[in-house]
């Protein structure tokens, strides 16, 4: 009998541990609200990316990437870097404490939808050499901006 309650006490314990593991992130899934599309991925060293594209199909397409990382606002605006080439973009960094809070702002509304229309082909699109996003839900996104962290 005290068998049995160890195996349901290690049960219980790992089901725990495993639906907070698995529902402490949610990333890589499209959502859907007033035109905007959003998706959090990461950089390659976890950190999150918050990228939205509003209006995509759209004369009006535009794209705001946006993520934290340490260190110094650059004296320099950076260049986007999409597929391994820049792209025109508008750069802005907010120097908070001892990291910084990165934006690239994509107005070429032609730009974008062309990145809209690669990821709609299940095809990913490579961002600053480490940032993946991810086509997943892309053509059917889920409704309102996100889930929970």
């Amino acid at each position: 009998m005290i068998n049995l309650f160890k195996l349901f006490g290690f049960v219980l314990l790992l089901s725990h541990t495993f639906n907070a593991t698995a529902q402490q992130h949610e990333y890589n899934v499209w959502y859907e609200k007033d035109a905007v599309l959003y998706n959090i991925t990461q950089r390659a060293d976890g950190s999150p990316v918050m990228v939205s594209i509003s209006q995509p199909g759209f004369k009006a397409a535009n794209l705001t990437i946006s993520y934290l990382s340490s260190g110094k606002c650059p004296a320099e605006p950076i260049q986007l870097e999409v597929d391994r080439r820049q792209i025109p973009s508008r750069y802005v960094c907010s120097q908070q404490g001892a990291d910084k809070i990165e934006h690239f702002l994509v107005g070429d509304a032609g730009c974008v939808n062309s990145l809209v229309k690669k990821l709609n082909t299940n095809a990913y699109i490579l961002l600053q050499k480490d940032i993946k996003v991810l086509a997943s839900n892309i053509r059917t996104p889920r409704y309102g901006m996100g889930s929970p962290f």
